[in-house]
């Protein structure tokens, strides 16, 4: 089961991000614009922003492994059509319907994980760190080096791959039962209960603000890389990516560190690692690196935190809980995506950090609002 968990978070964040650092081949293929090229970012985060909340409701009876394996599919026949897309509007279209379809992934994992969530949530995690620095530096790597169309067409195959794998795995040790995961629902109910949880709720506000942030740092940053004084080519870009995946030490022993530290000084220590980080990314390209990898450790530890908080839901499914907070994680990560590419463009790096800024501030506002009411 933990094979089949990594594999199928890895995979399904591989598709999230491939044309975060492709700027320079958007531009020589269709022309792309700074402000077009945030939309293409953000097309896969709306699909999942749209698909996510029924996703449990959805899949309530069906075998998390089929699932995926279904799922792994679909990604390769849209990364096969991506691979010969000559308009850049049908290229959004394949986007967005990567974002429909890697919800069903994710929610398939999340029920994984829910069955014994303090030793598999910093497994989901790492293969969320693997999958979003490949999915940001292997297209931007093989498009460079081979060419668009094989590029596109060797991520397919890496999806076929996933599914084959997925499938014998599954083969070999027994598929789980479709409903062993969590009670019978009845998903009205259960939606309600779950925007009446204090804790999820917060839940799903830190999720807004957190890809928010990081879709929009990481989307500007691949504009900025591409711009004067830089003028970084694709492979270029994506490999400073690679500088997140120190990231997963401290994923990985993230139980240690809660030993020692409450939820609240792990919050307030990680949020301002994160403001450190975008101050050193503001910088020159060494500055840069580091602040990609302090950054990336502050997110991704952020996100243990609110996983966390969901896999531990009792009243509430996960599968709702997990569709409700994928629904504003990816909004956050829409309107970040697609917002940092128009404050780039009109005022740079400082205009990106004063959104998230603005944005931050909002969300905390709102988590004070939910807490201060909760205690009425």
């Amino acid at each position: 089961m933990r094979t089949v968990l990594i594999i199928g978070s890895l995979g399904a964040f591989f598709n999230l991000y491939q044309l975060q650092a492709l700027y320079p081949q958007l531009v020589d293929r269709f022309g792309t614009t700074l402000s077009e090229a945030g939309w293409l970012n953000m097309a896969s985060l709306l699909g999942m922003m749209i698909t996510a909340p029924i996703t449990g409701a959805m899949t309530k009876h069906a075998s998390p492994s089929r699932l995926l394996v279904l799922g792994f599919l679909a990604l390769a026949t849209l990364n096969a059509s991506a691979a010969f897309s000559t308009s850049q509007h049908w290229l959004f279209i394949l986007r967005l319907g990567q974002g429909i379809v890697i919800p069903f992934l994710l929610t398939s994992t999340m029920k994984l994980v829910s069955t014994r969530p303090g030793s598999l949530v910093p497994l989901y995690v790492t293969g969320t760190i693997v999958g979003s620095t490949f999915s940001r530096m292997y297209p931007a790597w093989s498009v460079d080096a081979i060419g668009w169309e094989l590029g596109f067409l060797s991520s397919a195959c890496l999806m076929v791959l996933s599914a084959v794998t997925i499938h014998f795995l599954s083969d070999a040790s027994g598929a789980a039962p479709a409903n062993g995961f969590e009670r019978h629902q009845v998903p009205q109910q259960y939606a309600r209960q779950a925007f009446a949880d204090r804790t999820l709720f917060v839940a799903y506000l830190a999720g807004f603000a957190l890809l928010f942030t990081q879709s929009a740092v990481f989307t500007a940053l691949g504009l900025r890389l591409s711009q004067e004084p830089y003028l970084w080519d694709s492979e270029q870009i994506g490999t400073i990516y690679l500088a997140c995946l120190p990231a997963l030490f401290f994923v990985l022993t993230s139980r240690f560190v809660r030993r020692y530290m409450s939820e609240t000084a792990l919050t307030v220590s990680l949020i301002s690692l994160i403001w450190v980080s975008l101050w050193m990314i503001g910088g020159t390209s060494t500055s840069i690196i580091v602040g990609v990898a302090l950054f990336a450790t502050g997110t991704y530890m952020f996100q243990t935190v609110t996983t966390r908080l969901l896999s531990s839901s009792r009243k509430v499914p996960v599968a709702v809980a997990t569709g409700i907070y994928l629904s504003f994680y990816y909004l956050g990560g829409a309107i970040g995506a697609s917002l940092a590419a128009y404050a780039f463009a009109a005022s740079s790096w400082n205009g990106v950090v004063a959104c998230i800024a603005i944005t931050q501030a909002s969300i905390f506002w709102l988590v004070l609002c939910v807490r201060h009411s909760s205690l009425m």
